[in-house]
């Protein structure tokens, strides 16, 4: 079957049939600026026949518009060629917001596509301001706990490194939600999750930290936040963390193809005092090598060589760790 070229009348019947069943407000200019399509959403959204607009300048017909962005916009689009894509209050119905499509036309002229947004827009902010509150609640949880904490593990019989540590992966929880608010708690890249739990740290000369993009689900985020955590907290009290020549490397990579594809991450700590078999492991090493093997799916290794700390990580891509 032969398509219809654009001097067939069959082609012109179609196209203005496609034009006449979409929903977006559409009308386009020739190279003189008059109107030559406007289609039936257009006569809705402007309320007006486009019998009374076809064939009139737009310049006359929207005085108003002239000496503002949207007329630079179109005449880019005439003169040199560039599209635009812009959301803004509509000039016709300042309570409504659109997004506005300007692109050139082939053989001259300028083509407007208008969408109205405004429930769209309207439907973000209610879910701003709803994440704004999750993020407001689990704050005041997170310091009602601290507050319990910090009374219940008084005394002579609690330790103070215990009572440290607890207070400081509980900081750890409030790092990890500051990541997953900023992302809307749809997740957190692995980078973001990784600096946030660098930082106290020390500066960027302490750390290496390189890989691609990869996302992690919010549970996800949360283990990988707390695993991290770990890992620096130790070696900031036995390892490379707590010489001034020490550093430590955190490098991860995707591997495989299709069902098969991977993270690979790596922790490895260098410079530091040499390491020596550990005791029995505790809460913090089954919190690395438990919680991320369970979260992730992954095989995990923590590894005491002597030159410092291995941690190694291999999980599969999934709704949880994904690529980009």
């Amino acid at each position: 079957m032969t398509a219809a070229s654009p001097t067939d009348p069959t082609y012109e019947a179609r196209l203005e049939a496609v034009l006449e069943s979409v929903n977006d407000a559409f009308y386009a200019l020739d190279s003189s600026w008059r109107y030559v399509v406007f289609n039936r959403a257009a006569e809705v959204y402007f309320g007006v026949d486009r019998a009374a607009i076809l064939g009139r300048d737009l310049w006359e017909v929207f005085p108003q518009g002239l000496g503002t962005p949207f007329e630079a916009y179109c005449r880019a689009a005439m003169d040199e060629g560039v599209s635009t894509t812009v959301e803004t209050a509509s000039a016709m119905r300042p309570d409504r917001m659109v997004e506005l499509r300007i692109v050139p036309m082939r053989g001259g002229g300028v083509a407007i596509t208008l969408t109205d947004i405004t429930e769209r827009k309207s439907a973000d902010s209610r879910q701003r301001m709803l994440v704004n509150e999750l993020n407001h609640r689990v704050k005041n949880s997170l310091a009602t706990v601290q507050a319990i904490a910090a009374q219940s593990l008084r005394g002579p019989n609690i330790p103070a490194e215990a009572r440290e540590r607890f207070m400081a992966r509980l900081v750890a929880l409030a790092r990890a939600n500051d990541v997953l608010v900023a992302e809307t708690w749809t997740g957190a890249s692995l980078a973001s999750v990784a600096a946030q739990m660098a930082n106290p740290h020390g500066d960027a000369e302490r750390f290496t930290i390189e890989g691609p993009e990869v996302h992690l689900a919010p549970q996800t985020a949360t283990a990988m936040a707390l695993g991290l955590h770990e890992l620096a907290t130790n070696a900031a009290k036995y390892g490379a963390l707590s010489t001034p020549e020490g550093r430590v490397s955190l490098t991860w990579s995707l591997e495989g193809e299709g069902a098969g594809r991977r993270l690979k991450l790596t922790w490895r700590e260098s410079g530091g005092p040499p390491v020596g078999p550990p005791g029995p492991p505790g809460f913090g090493s089954r919190l690395i090598e438990r919680g991320l093997a369970s979260e992730l799916k992954a095989n995990v290794r923590l590894v005491y060589a002597p030159t410092g700390v291995v941690f190694s990580l291999a999980a599969p891509l999934s709704d949880s760790v994904a690529e980009g």
